[in-house]
Order: C-alpha cells, then sequence, then structure tokens
C-alpha cells in the first residue's frame, strides 16, 4: 500500500468495514481475500480500524464492528429522529404489556439494545447496561430484523450458533425455517434460547428504502417464561407489532 497515496488507503478502509456488513468475525487472512490486498496490509488496517474503535479486536486475532461504527450510525438514526418516535410509543407499550420493552438494531451478526424501557415487574437479571449486545440467533429481536433484512441473515448464519442455553437454536437450516415462519406471521419469539427461564416476542422496525422495504430495527417485550406464556405470546407480538409499526411510518416519512 503506497503511503503517498491517502485516497487509496480511505478506499482499503472502507472496503474493509463493508466486509463486515456481512460477517460478523473476520481475520486478516478473510479480510485480504475480500478486498485484495497483502495480508500484511489487513493486518495494519485492521488495528488501526481497532485502534480508532472502528473495530473491536476479539480472541485469536479477529476483529468485529466497534462501538464507534454504532456512534457514528446513531447520528444517522438520530437525524430519522429514532429516539424522539420510539420512547412515548415504547413507554405505552412497556405500560400496556406491564414487562420490558426494548429496542434493538443489528451490528453485524449481534443485536445491540439502544434503549430499554422496565417495568415495576422487571425480573433483576435484566438490571445492566442498556447498550447490550447479544446473538442476533438467540435473541427474537434478531429473528425479527433477519427475516426481513437479508444482509442481517446471512450474516447471523455466516457467524456460525452458539449454544447459550440447552434451549438454543443451533441448527442453521431450523433457523432458516424460523425465519421463514417469522416472515409469514410478522413476529419473532424465544423461549429460554438466551437465558433460561426468560423468553421473549419481538416485531420488525420496517422502513421503505430504495430497495423496498427491510427491517432496520425491532421492539422487544422480555419477561419471565411463565408470566409471557399467560400473557399470550400472540397478543403481546399485536401490540409490539402495532409499536413498531407506528415507529417504522415515522421513520419512512422523515427518510
Amino acid at each position: 500500500m503506497a503511503s503517498d497515496d491517502p485516497l487509496r488507503s480511505v478506499s482499503i478502509a472502507l472496503s474493509i468495514l463493508d466486509c463486515f456488513a456481512v460477517s460478523a468475525e473476520l481475520g486478516p487472512s478473510a479480510v485480504a481475500r475480500e478486498v485484495g490486498i497483502a495480508k500484511s496490509t489487513a493486518s495494519r488496517m485492521l488495528a488501526v480500524l481497532a485502534a480508532r474503535g472502528m473495530l473491536e479486536r476479539r480472541e485469536g486475532g479477529r476483529y468485529r464492528l466497534g462501538l464507534r461504527m454504532f456512534e457514528y450510525g446513531q447520528l444517522a438514526l438520530n437525524r430519522l429522529n429514532l429516539f424522539e418516535v420510539s420512547v412515548p410509543i415504547l413507554t405505552v407499550l412497556r405500560d400496556r404489556v406491564r414487562d420490558m420493552v426494548q429496542l434493538g438494531v443489528p451490528i453485524g451478526a449481534e443485536i445491540l439494545f439502544l434503549e430499554r424501557f422496565e417495568s415495576q415487574s422487571v425480573d433483576p437479571r435484566f438490571h445492566g447496561p442498556t447498550w447490550r449486545r447479544v446473538p442476533g440467533h438467540s435473541s427474537s429481536s434478531g429473528r425479527a430484523i433477519a427475516a426481513f433484512n437479508p444482509s442481517v441473515a446471512r450474516a447471523i448464519l455466516e457467524a456460525g450458533l452458539t449454544r447459550r442455553t440447552r434451549y438454543t437454536v443451533v441448527d442453521a437450516r431450523r433457523l432458516s425455517e424460523i425465519l421463514v415462519e417469522v416472515r409469514r406471521r410478522g413476529w419473532a419469539s424465544t423461549d429460554e434460547e438466551l437465558e433460561e427461564g426468560i423468553s421473549s416476542v419481538a416485531a420488525p422496525v420496517l422502513v421503505e428504502t430504495g430497495g423496498g422495504v427491510r427491517a432496520v430495527a425491532a421492539v422487544s417485550v422480555v419477561g419471565p417464561s411463565a408470566r409471557l406464556r399467560r400473557g399470550g405470546k400472540a397478543t403481546i407480538a399485536r401490540h409490539a407489532g402495532e409499536a413498531a409499526s407506528r415507529i417504522g411510518a415515522a421513520l419512512s416519512a422523515a427518510g
């Protein structure tokens, strides 16, 4: 990589970041193949991007998208008034379902929860930072988004399906079947796949784009499995879907 060609360096850096839109984690060799550069160049560029927070270095020398990328993305989301639009809508949803409500967005094969609306009956296990990352395949938000966003679905499947509990779906074919069902009915659910005793229901936030309609976020309702079953998942999903539709309509209008 020529040191006197800064535009080429910028182009390579952007191409590297594009790789992580499809694959959740990559090492220097894979990046070098994807971008068409030397492995030594890929290693240097990955290190620079990690130093700036664009990427996060993982064990074994692999990398994934870093929180700085989320921060930049958040600027765009703010311009679409995501928080301004969603806060009153999700507050009403929380009061209606009386369980915790979350707003999540995809980052590679994971879901990052941007906002959390806790009810008075929230389980103590949920206390913690709002900005929590979870695997997309074992969360209802991840499935709701992946069913309506092929890039996210591909990233999740390519990342590999790790087991979080004895109930986690780790078979790619089965997950693909689940995503087809989610797309058909319009909402997703998980039963104790992320944490035993906890279940969730999620609906996608769909927006109009140049390429059609796709999911950019998800609204989820999370709570103890027994309570969600008593409340009726289909009923909870309908409420979550109404909230997600209102957010999506507002974002599409703003865009």
